[in-house]
């Protein structure tokens, strides 16, 4: 269940699709180690890179199968204001399960903002619980984010463990330096800047018709 990409899809707009295949640095959060499993991104028509995804799993876990996952999101075409991009996630999610809510912090001294909520698909005994805490990319361009999110057995979890688990990654959220996300994307904005000047990459889709 990936209720993430259905959310972040209702926000943001898609554009043609080019594979990147440089590995980022393993991300550390609540004292365990996330190892990449997927990345992508837009390409803007001037060939530069537009949306992009990094995401991460536990050993031995996939993006597609997954007990916790961590990522990273760049959105160069979102604005700068990361107050208004959770709210728009809120509303997202309100649209997506209407008895779905969620909480939002803003830092008034950095403008980070963060959301949380905990949300489900109807008839799942599985929810998905998640943090996202969104910042200004360093070099203007839109937004940078960083998500973690948990699937949550409603069998098995009781409420307080619920509240302990929110209590917890949102402080450990907060407390995340956007530094490691910041560098990563522009270490791939740097790489789609390099390909345009090159006349740019053929996508995998447009390989694929050269076959």
């Amino acid at each position: 269940m990936r209720t993430l990409s259905l959310i972040i899809a209702v926000i943001v707009s898609a554009a043609a699709v080019s594979t990147a295949h440089a590995a980022p640095p393993a991300v550390e959060f609540e004292g365990q180690r996330y190892t990449l499993g997927f990345e992508d991104h837009t390409t803007l028509e001037d060939g530069q890179m537009g949306d992009a995804i990094a995401e991460f799993t536990l050993p031995g876990e996939t993006v597609e199968d997954w007990s916790k996952l961590f990522a990273f999101y760049a959105y160069p075409q979102m604005g700068d204001d990361p107050a208004a991009a959770v709210e728009a996630v809120g509303k997202a999610v309100k649209d997506a399960n209407k008895d779905a809510n969620y909480a939002i912090s803003i830092d008034e001294e950095t403008g980070e903002a963060i959301i949380d909520f905990l949300t489900w698909q109807p008839e799942s005994d599985v929810m998905e619980f998640n943090v996202f805490k969104y910042a200004r990319a360093e070099d203007g361009r839109g937004l940078i984010a960083m998500q973690f999110a948990q699937h949550v057995t409603v069998a098995d979890t009781d409420v307080e463990e619920m509240r302990a688990l929110r209590v917890r990654a949102v402080k450990d959220m907060s407390d995340m330096d956007m530094e490691q996300a910041q560098t990563y994307f522009a270490g791939k904005r740097s790489q789609s800047s390099a390909d345009a000047g090159d006349g740019g990459k053929p996508s995998v889709a447009e390989a694929g018709e050269d076959n």
